[in-house]
């Protein structure tokens, strides 16, 4: 009895210790988090406050310029550099690598402009903004119909939403909160000096049904992977793609409108209104019209892309995580990818 009372002891005492060194490697690691939320939070805080006393164009520059040089250190770039060499495999190395660069520099720049979203959109919009229109709207006339308008993270994205609410759209977008609630903060301030409104991802489709009960457009950054999305082609591979903004035009009967954000130079930028997207009048099955409206939102996407790689924020997976295994595997052999 006694033996076993030891054993016994000998065993709690162990797992007391295992816990107790869980807990000690937990409390490491939210410090560490805590830690990268500082940093992270103060390289944004330092482009925002140095934004602010700087003109525009100069702060979209010097943020550019910051972040050619550090953005590539820092481990989002893995990410960012396995989505472009399987977006773009016919380029090597070292267009990939001017690529990650050219990537970094515009955030650098997209960071640094969010303390003069309101100068851009709204107060010098005459002189930063040039819209072009490729149709005659209806969400654009007297009275119009609410929308639902799209765009991709390109450029500054943040700028299209800005673009609606200066032609006089009342506007409502999903906000994602992220993680570091310190940047979260920052970011959440500058964007309400757009004018439009913002309600949370989560449970967000009941608050943007209302919005357009009430005659309110919606607005959607849908170019990234979504968990619960339908798979569609996206450069060539199955991307799980949100289906949201089809389903939400067909419901409601409006126009499903692609916004192309371009950049111009330091805080100046085209915003591009594209032909509404549809489905073929032949289609009559609702998914099969939803799913034929979201490939082409994507196709278009990819166009835009293309056009501009350098302007795409994509530090986030974008596909299966069995492609970038076989890319890994396949890069790592020495295999053209091409």
């Amino acid at each position: 009895m006694y033996a076993h009372a030891l054993r016994m002891g000998k065993e709690l005492n162990r797992l007391g210790n295992a816990v107790s060194g869980q807990h000690t490697a937990l409390r490491l690691v939210a410090r560490t988090v805590k830690g990268l939320w500082a940093v992270e939070a103060g390289v944004a805080g330092a482009l925002d406050t140095l934004g602010r006393r700087l003109r525009p164009e100069r702060a979209s520059a010097r943020g550019r310029s910051l972040l050619r040089r550090l953005g590539p250190r820092l481990r989002k770039t893995a990410v960012i550099r396995r989505n472009l060499e399987i977006a773009f495999p016919e380029k090597d190395v070292l267009e990939i690598a001017a690529l990650v660069r050219d990537v970094w520099g515009n955030m650098g720049s997209v960071l640094a402009e969010y303390g003069h979203l309101e100068t851009i959109c709204h107060r010098e919009a005459e002189q930063r903004l040039e819209i072009l229109r490729q149709a005659d709207f209806d969400v654009f006339k007297p009275d119009g119909p609410p929308a639902i308008f799209v765009a991709a993270h390109l450029a500054n994205w943040e700028i299209a939403p800005g673009a609606v609410v200066k032609l006089g759209v009342p506007l409502t977008g999903i906000y994602t909160p992220l993680t570091n609630p310190r940047l979260d903060r920052l970011l959440y301030r500058a964007r309400e000096r757009l004018g439009c409104g913002m309600v949370e991802r989560e449970g967000a489709v009941r608050h943007l049904v209302a919005a357009l009960r009430n005659g309110v457009s919606v607005g959607l950054i849908v170019d990234q992977r979504v968990d619960a999305g339908a798979p569609v082609p996206f450069f060539g591979h199955a991307m799980n793609s949100s289906i949201t903004p089809a389903q939400l035009a067909l419901r409601f009967d409006c126009e499903l409108i692609p916004v192309q954000v371009q950049r111009l130079e330091s805080a100046r930028f085209r915003v591009i209104f594209h032909a509404p997207v549809q489905p073929d009048h032949a289609v009559v099955d609702d998914r099969e019209r939803v799913l034929q409206m979201t490939a082409r939102l994507n196709t278009l996407f990819e166009g835009w892309i293309r056009e501009r790689p350098g302007e795409w924020w994509c530090a986030k997976r974008r596909w299966a995580k069995q492609l970038y295994r076989d890319h890994h595997e396949r890069t790592s052999a020495g295999i053209d990818c091409g």
